[in-house]
């Protein structure tokens, strides 16, 4: 009995994913009007950029006005110096968790194709990227039959 890959068949055809930017079926990606083999694509990562750092540098502050507050608070022994410390850090705080909702992440898969490093898909919407991804490693797990030394 031959194990050879030329003796294995094409997995069936079917579409795992159709969207308006990208279409992803058993047999190939179709992204900006290029159609790329599933054989074809190696190394496939997911990745996560966070385009918002002022979201760091606001916790960071709130952290530090907690820090600077509660000194003073103790030396002149006054509750009020603690509850307006807390109450800026609690404001710039809230801050931080609504700009971090509004404005989540970025993320892109990135795959070699033919020996370059290209991104092939990129959003904002988590749900949507989460169908991409599960679609493509659905297609390389079906084409995993076919050339399993790849």
């Amino acid at each position: 009995m031959s194990t050879s890959s030329a003796s294995r068949s094409k997995p069936l055809w079917r579409v795992l994913y159709e969207g308006a930017e990208i279409t992803v079926t058993t047999w190939h990606v179709e992204v900006d009007g290029l159609r790329i083999a599933i054989p074809e694509l190696r190394g496939m990562t997911r990745c996560l950029t966070y385009r918002y750092p002022m979201v760091k540098v606001a916790a960071v502050t709130a952290g530090l006005e907690l820090a600077i507050a509660a000194p003073f608070a103790v030396a002149y022994g006054s509750a009020l110096m603690v509850c307006a410390g807390l109450v800026s850090a609690c404001g710039v705080a809230f801050g931080v968790i609504g700009d971090a909702q509004r404005n989540p992440r970025y993320q892109e898969i990135h795959a070699v194709i033919r020996g370059q490093r290209v991104v092939l898909y990129g959003t904002r919407d988590h749900q949507q990227f989460g169908f991409v991804w599960r679609a493509l490693i659905r297609a390389v797990e079906a084409n995993r039959d076919l050339y399993p030394y790849d």
